[in-house]
């Protein structure tokens, strides 16, 4: 170990150099009395450690530890003085020094120790160093990779939007078209023709789906895709999308037959999104039927407090190593029928997410030259049900926050149900889609805001400022004055029963008109 000794006392020098000689390990020792006389040694390189006296002919005090440091950054400085101070010694530690020796106190053990420990400490603070370096650059070109990326996805969101946009016009004309040519509006169209003509409006209708798909991905992937979640009859569902998937059928030269009993319990679900995963699956189940097609839609009360809907094909079926792969975004089977169905592979991916958003799951069953049968579930419509399953969801949620927020909003006057359902549309737009929205008969909303208790103040000021301008802009004149009260915030993990029992005691105990 070599070792530099600044320390113009020959007194104290040679005790340091005695403790030294005492030592189990050999040290090579060079004095000299100067700090300029340190910084200006050529050889200064070899050694491995410095001892520096606070109380030199050309420096004293810290400024020594300072200008040591500031010349030879990478080398384990151990400071000698005279008195005792815990002040001083805490201030040579911050500048630099590795140790802090009071000379009257110094032996072979206490020395040799200190030596040894300097040197690993400067080492391990050189590779702190050297790893901080690596991760500033590191952090350096992830931020411009993120800034790149970030630009890459706004550029390709911008084009979905906009080649959806161009797509979306012309395909509206021409189903416009066929349909008035169908009709015979236009003149008289024999059987053949009408059979063409339903099916371009068809095919049309395909590209159309898979406008939407983009549409939905890109919203998806950047969080913009809301949930209009409430209290719902799946039967009402069903009967808003049955004529055009009959007329999908027709074309198509397939039964679609359909079982929703009348008496099932009221499911909570974004209508418009359900809808649109029905659709989606008895479309594909319509596709990938065998001749002759035959699809069957189906609804049961299952015995976990949900609906299982499901779509039952006559297909060649899915092998099962394949069953996960599907739902995967751009996957798609290679069977015979797929080579006269293309599509982008999403449509499957999307009614998964839709699925989820709607506190629901998916699963599919499958047996190979029989059929398959696609189900989902949708939870019924009871609050803490609903909230059981809505902080199950954001556990597994992307980008969720881990806190749940309750605040309470109601009405200071009587008002009619017009004006609620009125509130309802204002709430569905303030809220978003990791947030619930609750309506007790009595004109009071429970909302949980998937948002911790500090950021709920920018979700007041987003409330404030949305009523402002629906009552500035509404032609029915402005909403009714409403009240906000924040509750309180919870852990979804560590506090979920308080969260249960929060909404529990505010809505279980009063009859629930829309949730």
């Amino acid at each position: 170990m070599r070792i530099l000794l600044i320390e113009d006392n020959p007194g104290d020098a040679e005790l340091v150099r005695k403790a030294l000689s005492d030592c189990t390990t050999l040290h090579e020792l060079q004095w000299v009395t100067r700090l300029r006389d340190a910084i200006d040694n050529d050889t200064l390189n070899r050694f491995n450690v410095i001892l520096a006296d606070l109380s030199l002919p050309d420096s004293s005090g810290l400024d020594t530890v300072k200008k040591l440091r500031s010349v030879y950054h990478d080398f384990p400085i151990i400071v000698l003085t005279s008195l005792a101070n815990d002040s001083v010694a805490i201030e040579a530690i911050k500048e630099g020094a590795q140790d802090y020796l009071v000379k009257d106190q110094v032996d072979s053990d206490r020395l040799e120790r200190s030596v040894r420990y300097a040197v690993q400490r400067q080492r391990m603070r050189a590779e702190n160093d050297r790893l901080l370096r690596d991760l500033q650059d590191s952090k350096t070109m992830l931020e411009r990779k993120n800034q790149r990326l970030e630009r890459l996805c706004e550029t390709a969101q911008q084009f979905v939007d906009n080649v959806s946009h161009e797509f979306r016009t012309p395909l509206t004309v021409i189903m416009e078209y066929a349909s008035l040519l169908r009709e015979g509006i236009t003149g008289e169209v024999n059987d053949e023709q009408r059979r063409l003509l339903a099916v371009i409006d068809d095919r049309a209708g395909d590209l159309n789906t898979m406008v939407d798909d983009m549409l939905d991905v890109s919203k998806l992937e950047s969080g913009l895709l809301g949930a209009y979640r409430k209290e719902c009859r799946l039967h009402d569902i069903v009967a808003h999308v049955l004529p055009s998937l009959q007329r999908k059928a027709d074309v198509r030269s397939a039964c679609l037959e359909t079982a929703i009993p009348d008496d099932l319990p009221s499911v909570y679900c974004d209508a418009e999104k359900v809808g649109r995963v029905i659709v989606n699956l008895v479309v594909n189940a319509i596709k990938f039927s065998r001749v002759p097609g035959a699809v069957r839609l189906w609804a049961e009360l299952s015995d976990e407090h949900e609906v299982r809907i499901g779509v039952t094909d006559n297909g060649p079926g899915i092998p099962p190593d394949r069953l996960e792969e599907i739902f995967q975004r751009f996957s798609q089977l290679n069977t015979e029928l797929r080579q006269s169905n293309k599509g982008f592979g999403l449509g499957l991916n999307i009614a998964q997410e839709l699925v989820g958003i709607n506190l629901g799951k998916m699963r599919v069953e499958s047996q190979q030259k029989v059929g398959s049968t696609f189900t989902f579930t949708l939870p019924l419509a009871g609050p803490v049900r609903v909230t059981e399953r809505y902080l199950d969801w954001l556990r597994i949620c992307r980008d969720a926050s881990p806190a749940v927020s309750v605040v309470r909003v109601g009405m200071a006057d009587p008002v009619s149900a017009t004006t609620c359902h009125t509130i309802d549309t204002f709430l569905s737009l303030v809220v978003r889609q990791k947030d619930l929205v609750f309506r007790r008969a009595d004109g009071e909303w429970l909302l949980l805001v998937n948002t911790p208790e500090i950021e709920l103040p920018e979700f007041r000021r987003r409330f404030d400022q949305e009523h402002r301008d629906i009552s500035r802009n509404s032609p029915r004149g402005p909403l009714p004055q409403l009240t906000f009260q924040a509750d309180g915030s919870w852990d979804v993990d560590d506090q979920r029963h308080e969260i249960l029992g929060c909404v529990a005691s505010y809505l279980e105990t009063q009859e629930v008109c829309h949730v």
